[in-house]
């Protein structure tokens, strides 16, 4: 996302819709493509912005998924200690 900010910034003349467009159909992500096509950008600035968004709820979702089968095995030996104290 931040190279082809770079690269499209350094060519003069492009209109941002071009550059849009590049964007757009760059992306390789199907999920993203949708959730770009569903509200078209007008500029940049709100592309990079829903990209971002985007990205950021995909790392979110990672994350959570990462935690949660962290907790599930934790869970699970605070348990079984648990039935070894109450058998004492």
């Amino acid at each position: 996302m931040e190279r082809f900010k770079v690269e499209t910034e350094r060519m003069k003349g492009a209109p941002e819709c071009m550059r849009i467009f590049g964007f757009m159909h760059g992306v390789n992500n199907p999920e993203l493509t949708k959730c770009l096509n569903q509200h078209v950008p007008k500029t940049m600035e709100e592309m990079m912005t829903v990209t971002t968004a985007f990205i950021r709820g995909e790392a979110a979702a990672a994350y959570k998924k990462k935690g949660h089968s962290e907790w599930k095995s934790q869970d699970l030996s605070k348990r079984h200690a648990f039935e070894r104290k109450s058998n004492f």
